[in-house]
């Protein structure tokens, strides 16, 4: 082979080269990382599922200026619950406890193997060799700069939460280059002076299928409902039953004594006085439609929307009477257009109506709430809301964005912040 022909040969060899990065870089400018979904609130720190991949961490205790802090690689996760810092989380179809105190060491506490029977394993990921997808890590100012990372970049860190490969999906390329440039402008740590005062308990939105009530995780995984004994933060145990709900529950929430469970089909009141054995009180029925509930006081709020998962052809939000949660009625309803996660605090009501963006309203009339709308914030996609009722901010998702309102004063919401959660910093 002539000298001339190895040049030639070398130069179309880095062309390909440059030909890929630079696809590469287009497509995750182009923000094909993943989509943001469920979010949980606690001590000062937003988490926000990215579906199937995992977990990004938001340092919130200033919502006008948040930061993101880490990404906990979770293969096939869609669901998680903090308390304290220690994240539960499924992966596929496992159970896991992990300690995300400190985000530069994330450590996989314990796992219960298998006990989600209605997910399915994704193909795409490898695993450790025992059948185990592997729990990774990564932090800094541009944890979603894989490329340059790949090639000396810096401001990244990044490891492994198993003595095992640190296995990773290629085409997110993150795995490559396992010992990445720590940020030391950027403290990682969760422990730090928590500057919300008498801030209120860890919560999820209302799209979850976790919740935490005291010492136990509830569950929900397609039609059966699953209990967590978490009194020892660090090794939960699968403890009582597994109860049958119905073949379609979507979400859980918890108020008091009782958890509210939405399916396609209905919302299902459960007493947990005794914590171990949930006893069905009531059953609400509704036409077939995706059904996210929150409630407060006598009254719970439910959304219905259509859609190709859903069905129905409704749009609508229905009030509750569940006075006599035995027997649940329909108070009214009111027309949206495509409904999906909502909240409340003390009569303020928070619905993502989809493409038609965030809507607020005074329920403290439950007959009057389409009379009583507070503010409509428009051209903008809504999935899910938790309202912080300490610091009174509003923590919405939504085209895979964090954006935060300050709702101190009812009557005048105010904008305080918006994040892209899956863009570099």
């Amino acid at each position: 082979m002539t000298n001339k022909l190895k040049i030639s040969m070398l130069k179309l060899a880095f062309l390909g080269i440059g030909l890929l990065i630079g696809a590469l870089q287009n497509a995750f400018a182009q923000n094909q990382f993943g989509q943001a979904g469920k979010i949980w609130y606690e001590q000062g720190f937003l988490y926000v599922n990215v579906v199937n991949e995992g977990v990004v961490v938001i340092n919130n205790y200033n919502a006008k200026a948040p930061r993101k802090v880490g990404f906990v690689q979770i293969p096939g996760n869609v669901d998680l619950a903090m308390k304290g810092t220690i994240m539960y989380a499924n992966n596929n179809r496992d159970l896991v406890a992990i300690d995300v105190s400190d985000l530069k060491n994330v450590k996989e506490l314990a796992r219960i193997s298998g006990v989600f029977t209605h997910r399915n394993r994704s193909s795409q990921w490898s695993t450790n060799g025992n059948n185990q997808e592997a729990i990774a890590w990564r932090t800094g100012e541009n944890m979603f700069s894989f490329i340059p990372t790949m090639f000396g970049g810096s401001n990244t860190n990044t490891g492994r939460a198993l003595d095992n490969l640190f296995n990773m999906r290629t085409n997110n390329m993150m795995g490559m280059g396992t010992s990445g440039i720590a940020s030391p402008s950027l403290s990682m740590s969760i422990n730090q002076p928590n500057s919300v005062q008498g801030g209120s308990s860890g919560k999820g939105g209302s799209m979850a299928c976790f919740t935490i009530v005291g010492n136990y995780l509830y569950a929900i995984d397609a039609m059966d409902l699953q209990i967590f004994d978490i009194s020892e933060t660090k090794n939960p145990r699968l403890v009582g039953q597994r109860v049958n709900v119905s073949a379609d529950i979507e979400t859980i929430f918890a108020s008091g004594n009782s958890i509210f469970i939405g399916s396609q089909s209905g919302m299902y009141i459960y007493d947990i006085t005794e914590p171990l054995n949930p006893r069905r009180l009531g059953h609400y029925t509704h036409t077939r439609s995706c059904d996210p509930v929150v409630v407060e006081g006598n009254y719970a709020y439910v959304t219905l929307r259509d859609g190709s998962d859903c069905g129905g052809g409704v749009n609508q939000l229905d009030v509750i009477d569940i006075m006599n949660p035995s027997s649940p009625r329909k108070l009214k309803t009111y027309k949206m257009t495509n409904p999906h996660g909502l909240g409340i605090d003390n009569g303020l009501l928070f619905v993502c109506d989809g493409r038609d963006g965030l809507k607020v309203y005074d329920a403290r009339n439950p007959n009057e709430i389409d009379r009583n709308q507070i503010a409509h914030f428009e051209n903008m996609s809504t999935y899910d809301v938790i309202p912080d009722s300490s610091r009174k901010i509003l923590m919405m998702v939504g085209n895979n964005k964090i954006t935060q309102y300050d709702y101190s004063n009812p009557k005048n919401l105010v904008q305080l912040s918006e994040i892209d959660v899956l863009k570099s910093n």
